[in-house]
Order: structure tokens, then sequence, then C-alpha cells
């Protein structure tokens, strides 16, 4: 059972990144990029732990490689396993991202490209919110 704000028994739902990536929704993905981005820095993430991962995504989008894009999925969760803190929660959204990716027929390099924009846009939000970017603002209305 999920609620609006795509959880899942305190978990990301793996279904609303799914969708995100198969349909392409970038309104969604801008909001739970945010949503995504402001939870990881509340859980300590340090910024080097998620670029390391960013790094490796950046260098399939430069030169495509399904089965390197598969075997990221385990270093995600030797990642996830040994960050502890918001390395869970990060692995809860690009799992099923990847799978997303990997899964669909044909596509895979469009979908991937929404993978690498969602990822982005979380580390954007992330970054934002860990360096102090907290203010009373929201970062969806006109003036922001």
């Amino acid at each position: 059972m999920s609620d609006r704000t795509g959880r899942q028994r305190g978990t990301v739902n793996p279904d609303v990144v799914r969708r995100i990536i198969e349909q392409g929704d970038y309104d969604e993905l801008v909001r739970r990029a945010e949503e995504w981005g402001r939870s990881l820095g509340r859980q300590g993430l340090k910024m080097t732990q998620i670029r390391r991962l960013f790094g490796e995504v950046r260098r399939l989008q430069m030169r495509w490689d399904p089965v390197r894009l598969r075997m990221l999925r385990p270093r995600l969760h030797y990642t996830a396993a040994r960050i502890r803190e918001g390395g869970d929660e990060l692995r809860q959204i690009l799992d099923p991202a990847i799978q997303a990716v990997l899964d669909g027929r044909g596509r895979a390099e469009e979908r991937f490209k929404v993978m690498v924009d969602l990822f982005e846009a979380i580390l954007a939000y992330f970054t934002y919110h860990e360096r102090g970017g907290r203010g009373e603002r929201d970062v969806h209305s006109p003036e922001a």
C-alpha cells in the first residue's frame, strides 16, 4: 500500500520509479527528485558517495553499454550496504530505475536518458539541501 508521496511502508515505491522511467514523466521526475534529494541529505549521505555512482552513470551515457549498466546493480547494493545511512534509499530509487531501463523491449537508450536525468536531478536537489538551501521558499512556486 502506498501513499501519495510514492512511499510504500517507509520505503521508496519502485512502481513510481519505474513509471517515471518508462513513461518519461518529467513533471513527476522533478517532484520526486526534490523529495528524494532532500531525504538523502537528511540521512547524512555524503556527496562523494553519490558522485561515485553518478560518475559511472555518466561514463555509460558517453558510451552506452547495457552490460555495464546491469553490473551497476551489484555495485549499488554493495554501496548501499557499506554506507548504510541513506544508501538503502538511494538503492531503492536506482535499482528499479536500472531495471526499468533494461526490462523494456527497445527504447533502452531513451529510458536510460530519463534515468540519467532523474539521477542528475536527485543529485542537484541533494546538493541544494546539503548546502543549506533549506529555506521556507517552495522550490515549485512560480517565484523559485
